[in-house]
């Protein structure tokens, strides 16, 4: 149904951390699954009944009461909180992109989910899960690891945060869990990237609302958050170039540059330009700087790769994990050292993750290619389709290994 698909995409977060905020964010799990109550209730009245005029609104008092009665149910004596079904809750107006400014319920969920007394991973999972309504497998992947140690993962973090109050922290607490919120927002975004999530595009477009107005934020803006919002919106200028009419990928060197919406790499220049102010540059800062590098270019071919190196290089210093290798790897073999980046490919494939062992087989057979060796590329192609992580990028790895095939 569109109207509640519709609502859903503009005031899922807002629903949930109303409720948290409400019930408590002891119950912030019944407040997920109340929500999603809600949204079955609407699917069975609204068709019937109409849409009411405040959709929102409708859905915050159904899921409040689904809270209240499985509360009263499993605690008969426990006090509750007053019903405040809530005439104030109404729908965000969202004509364009990003209308809507973030809620304090929804900044101050983020903030509360992300205590540094809960593992940064755990902080990441718990903001995802609330916010963007993701399902365990889709966050699992963005954290590389699997959807039954998440669960547990999660299972612990909400017994921990029983007594913590949904508030939003000030001065040095909220440094401390900048980091998380901002991860958080980027696995959001690269989850609609991959295609997660019931609408894709919305979740990128929702991370990008909500890191912009992190970094407005009086209380939460800082250096690092801009650099975030930079780095999303030069991404997200890139989705309307990224699939074709049938929904394949067009890899970056194929996009038509004249797809991509210049109005959000303006946006994502004015928010680098604010983090200039910066003392220090964070992973943000040089992702960002990786994807303005993209952003300027008139084309693939005028790629400055000896920028983006130089950025990588330094990214993988502040963090050496997987993801970060790859892409300096990559790097390294577009700015002509494909030796270079077969050997480092080579090294990371011995433990890299799950989730991002199809892209690395993939970046090793373009270097192997590279270098002349179609065979063992298209062997390496070959072992990168079998563990490719969904339709669309195993088609795309077809394709590249078809190229690759010997002509007649």
């Amino acid at each position: 149904m569109d109207a509640l698909g519709a609502t859903l995409k503009a005031a899922r977060g807002r629903l949930v951390a109303h409720l948290a905020r409400s019930l408590g964010l002891a119950q912030l799990g019944l407040a997920e699954d109340a929500v999603q109550t809600a949204a079955l209730r609407a699917l069975e009245t609204w068709p019937a009944q109409g849409v009411p005029a405040n959709p929102a609104g409708w859905l915050y008092r159904v899921a409040r009461h689904a809270a209240i009665d499985r509360l009263r149910a499993e605690a008969p004596l426990v006090a509750l909180p007053e019903d405040d079904a809530d005439e104030n809750f109404v729908q965000a107006a969202v004509p364009q992109r990003f209308g809507g400014e973030l809620d304090d319920d929804e900044l101050a969920l983020l903030f509360a989910l992300c205590r540094p007394e809960v593992p940064l991973a755990t902080q990441v999972a718990l903001a995802l899960r609330a916010l963007g309504g993701l399902e365990l497998d889709a966050i699992a992947d963005g954290l590389l690891t699997t959807p039954a140690a998440l669960a547990q993962r999660l299972a612990r973090a909400r017994t921990e945060l029983r007594d913590t109050d949904l508030g939003l922290p000030a001065g040095p607490e909220l440094a401390v869990r900048r980091e998380a919120v901002l991860s958080a927002l980027l696995l959001m975004f690269n989850a609609g990237w991959q295609g997660r999530g019931d609408d894709p595009r919305a979740l990128c477009w929702e991370a990008i609302r909500l890191a912009r107005a992190v970094a407005a934020h009086p209380w939460a803006a800082h250096p690092d958050a801009d650099a975030l919002a930079a780095l999303l919106l030069f991404h997200g200028a890139r989705l309307t170039g990224r699939l074709d009419e049938t929904g394949d990928i067009v890899p970056l060197p194929g996009q038509p540059r004249d797809r991509w919406d210049m109005g959000l790499v303006r946006m994502g220049y004015t928010h680098l330009q604010r983090a200039q102010r910066a003392t220090s540059l964070s992973r943000f800062h040089l992702q960002a700087g990786i994807a303005a590098e993209h952003a300027i270019a008139s084309d693939y071919a005028q790629t400055n790769w000896a920028h983006i190196l130089g950025y990588y290089e330094a990214l993988v210093e502040l963090d050496p994990s997987a993801a970060p290798r790859l892409g300096h790897a990559i790097a390294l073999a577009e700015a002509g050292s494909p030796q270079a980046a077969r050997e480092r490919l080579e090294a990371l494939l011995e433990h890299v993750p799950a989730a991002l062992r199809a892209h690395t087989l993939a970046a090793l057979a373009h270097a192997l290619a590279r270098l002349g060796e179609l065979p063992v590329a298209r062997a390496r192609l070959a072992e990168a389709i079998v563990c490719a992580p969904g339709d669309a990028d195993r088609r795309l790895l077809q394709r590249r290994a078809q190229a690759l095939q010997p002509h007649p």
